[in-house]
């Protein structure tokens, strides 16, 4: 039973979290400003940088309010579970467990292709390639917020993602998730799975009522979604990343001299300096803005053989209109120092 307390106890912190940042669900009311002066910044530049600056920050800004709404989503889910538990209604413990997991699976697909996107778009010169590696997070991005069932859509782009393929994807990050998802379904459709949470599971016998939190299946199908948002929680920080990378894209379309052959190149994580103290920090010399900067200190530490654990950093003040960054990682003591961020 000692799960079933660290389950709500996990969920009801997620909850927390969530209705804490209340504000952060008016997206226009946060995004408004920041949308307009990316379009103006945008209409300035030359073909084709100016529609590609507009087509990344739309992919950025639908990302993070993807983020927003299916952490919303996860934590009306999270009530709901609770509520389950604390009444001992496995039916609807069931159903919001299965409904946890498909939600997931999606969520992770769209975060997965965007990710994949940053990936191809490396050192990518050709303007119809990188037109075809933007229109796919595109079109995920649709299709995850308006689509809808085969028979209803015109057309493949109209087609939500069907809940077996994001499960299919899924199964790359956590490998149990086509087998937990299968045993969910048994006890959500009209069949024998279900039936046993609200009887004795023999036809004809014993008698009919719910099972509660000490029954194993139940115990079983808390665990999943326990998991889950354990699993949530590793992804708290890293999903808000993925567009900031992409709004360091559109950053980079807005310097002087780019151009779609340079735009998306990357840099070699050669550092100058020597790392040993704080007047000595590494720096980098070519990167073209702080969070380019960022990136490559994270590559060198990477290139070292080291798991980049942000605790192991501790932040050394800023001067002269840059951050200074103090890793103490395996090999030694490491400084770093990064142009303060101006973003867009």
């Amino acid at each position: 039973m000692e799960r079933v307390a660290n389950t709500i106890s996990l969920l009801n912190e997620f909850v927390s979290d969530i209705e804490k940042n209340d504000f952060l669900r008016d997206h226009d009311e946060r995004f408004f400003g920041l949308r307009e002066q990316v379009k103006k910044k945008a209409n300035k530049l030359n073909p084709p940088l100016n529609a590609i600056s507009k087509r990344l920050y739309g992919i950025a800004d639908n990302t993070f309010y993807c983020i927003e709404l299916f952490n919303y989503k996860f934590s009306l889910l999270a009530k709901a579970i609770i509520h389950a538990i604390e009444t001992e209604n496995p039916l609807s413990l069931a159903n919001n467990t299965r409904s946890l997991l498909e939600q997931l699976a999606v969520y992770m697909f769209l975060i997965n292709h965007v990710n994949k996107m940053l990936e191809l778009l490396k050192d990518q010169g050709s303007l119809e390639k990188i037109d075809e590696i933007i229109a796919k997070p595109e079109s995920i991005l649709k299709r995850v917020y308006s689509g809808t069932g085969k028979k209803n859509s015109e057309s493949k782009d109209d087609e939500a993602i069907h809940v077996n393929t994001a499960i299919g994807e899924l199964t790359k990050e956590i490998i149990d998730a086509q087998s937990t998802y299968n045993y969910l379904c048994e006890f959500v459709h009209p069949n024998h799975g279900s039936n046993f949470l609200v009887s004795s599971g023999e036809l004809g016998k014993g008698r009919i009522e719910t099972k509660g939190a000490s029954s194993k299946t139940v115990q079983s199908i808390i665990n999943c979604s326990y998991s889950i948002f354990l699993f949530l929680n590793t992804k708290k920080i890293l999903h808000p990343i993925v567009t900031w990378n992409i709004s360091n894209l559109v950053e980079l379309c807005f310097l002087k001299g780019a151009k779609i052959t340079n735009v998306f190149s990357e840099k070699e994580a050669l550092p100058m300096g020597d790392g040993k103290t704080k007047q000595t920090a590494f720096y980098f010399k070519k990167a073209r803005t702080s969070q380019e900067a960022m990136k490559l200190q994270y590559r060198y530490l990477k290139n070292l053989g080291y798991k980049v654990n942000p605790t192991d950093r501790v932040n050394g003040g800023i001067e002269g209109g840059h951050v200074f960054d103090k890793w103490t990682i395996p090999i030694g003591t490491m400084w770093f120092k990064t142009p303060f961020f101006s973003g867009l």
